[in-house]
């Protein structure tokens, strides 16, 4: 995943565990594609210094997810979800064999995340 993409992704999800200025900075840099230079001309503060914050919210996102899982998690629902949809258009009923394979794949995918909490 690009890493525009991946840490805009984590900061929907951590954003708001980071430090006022670190989220208002990855915001600007992030979301509303401001330079360094922009955004240490709005905090009084250099363009090194700016980096310097990016990056350590950049990599307390990343321990967030390391610890959380909060993205992993749903890209694993989000499969799970395109599986069962495609499944359930081949079904007949929900007492036939397909759909009892679903949902003990259902039963199996609760299993795996219930043991990484």
């Amino acid at each position: 995943m690009e890493k525009l993409v991946e840490v805009g992704i984590l900061f929907d999800y951590y954003g708001e565990l980071l430090s006022n200025k670190q989220r208002s900075m990855v915001d600007k840099y992030y979301n509303e594609d401001l330079s360094l230079t922009e955004i240490g001309d709005i905090y009084g503060v250099t363009k090194q210094a700016v980096s310097e914050n990016i990056k350590r919210a950049e990599k307390r996102l990343y321990a967030f997810e390391k610890k959380l899982n909060l993205m992993k998690r749903s890209q694993r629902t989000l499969e799970l979800l395109d599986y069962i949809k495609s499944d359930l258009q081949g079904c007949a009923n929900l007492e036939s064999d397909c759909a009892k394979e679903i949902l003990r794949k259902i039963d199996e995918f609760i299993k795996e995340d219930m043991g990484e909490l």
